[in-house]
């Protein structure tokens, strides 16, 4: 059941270049190194991040995206011994090196010498059969969480830590703009944290219906003429105390600036690819908190499968489709200009 294909070839999805589809590809089979363990992939989430990678000037060539998975071991290099073959894990998409002392403290996503296995030529994502994870880089997954789920950690520690950082209090009437996967996980983790207000702004309804099951008590659905800051005033006689600018787009976050009562915080998750500008003096005269978000650790990936797995949070209702290695490529390209999707699962 385990160990090497018959040729030692998989299928994985490449990115190729700028302006080209993703290209289905027989490849190598990755082999693990010292402190490595090779992941049969499972699940993976396909990430915004990737879509816009795949259109950066900055993406290397013929490299295999993909960093939301889950699966089991398959093999592992010498010297390993936290993981036996058939172990389910849920890995953060990286290569730590095991010496430093981020590494020796058990949190090798800070790690001195960290390797990302996505958009990296000399390693490879999840967007294939197989893919190479360092042995600390993986948290065991319970018997009673699914794979599908399990993919979805990802942006859901991304939501954690943007949560986190903004400090929620059970008083925050809280405004997300943006109901893709990462507002939808602010929006759940505003709940676990007790806001009083969550309010998304969206302009898809799919979207909303779903940000309503996960937490929010009022939405906005979006068009060219709304007023996003007095509709949020309207649904709750307040103005809101935290923003969290979950979209990405040129000129949002001024727009969250704008529509910000004075000593508010501004948490700014989504991440815009080109160059932004925004007002400072604005800023200044209200007092204004603007905090950026990035990045989680070891411990909020065993947090969340703990919570999953008590199921004290949920991650199903944020995958809206499921396909296959070969129908990615195409899927890929749809999510350019999405419809009905969240979060898409690719089931290698």
């Amino acid at each position: 059941m385990f160990g090497l294909l018959p040729q030692e070839i998989m299928k994985a999805a490449v990115f190729v270049e700028k302006g080209k589809p993703l290209e289905l590809r027989d490849v190598a089979v990755p082999q693990p190194g010292p402190g490595q363990i090779r992941v049969r992939v499972k699940a993976c989430g396909v990430c915004g991040s990737d879509l816009h990678a795949s259109e950066a000037d900055w993406t290397p060539r013929d490299i295999i995206m993909g960093h939301e998975f889950a699966g089991f071991v398959d093999a592992t290099g010498p010297g390993v011994t936290r993981w036996l073959p058939g172990d389910r894990v849920v890995p953060l998409a990286q290569i730590s090196c095991g010496r430093c002392p981020a590494c020796l403290a058990n949190n090798s996503s800070a790690c001195e010498n960290l390797e990302l296995t996505d958009y990296n030529p000399d390693s490879g994502g999840a967007y294939a059969e197989f893919t190479i994870v360092g042995e600390l880089d993986a948290i065991a997954m319970p018997e009673g969480l699914d794979f599908d789920e399990a993919a979805a950690i990802e942006p859901l520690a991304v939501g954690l830590d943007a949560a986190r950082r903004a400090r929620i209090t059970a008083a925050d009437s809280i405004l997300v703009i943006g109901a893709g996967p990462i507002g939808l996980t602010v929006t759940q983790w505003a709940r676990f944290f007790g806001a009083r207000d969550i309010v998304v702004a969206e302009l898809n309804p799919a979207r909303l219906e779903v940000a309503r099951r996960l937490g929010a008590t009022a939405a906005i659905e979006v068009t060219q003429d709304t007023d996003i800051a007095t509709a949020f005033e309207e649904l709750t006689g307040r103005k809101p105390s935290l923003i969290f600018e979950a979209v990405g787009a040129p000129g949002m976050i001024q727009r969250c600036i704008d529509m910000a009562k004075r000593d508010s915080r501004i948490v700014i998750v989504g991440v815009c690819q080109q160059a932004d500008s925004f007002e400072p003096k604005d800023c200044i005269l209200k007092a204004l908190q603007l905090i950026f978000a990035y990045g989680y650790t070891n411990d909020d990936y065993a947090y969340i499968v703990e919570l999953l797995g008590a199921r004290r949070i949920l991650a199903a209702p944020l995958i809206s489709h499921r396909v296959s290695l070969q129908e990615l490529p195409a899927e890929f390209e749809a999510l350019r200009n999405p419809t009905d999707q969240i979060k898409v699962i690719v089931r290698p």
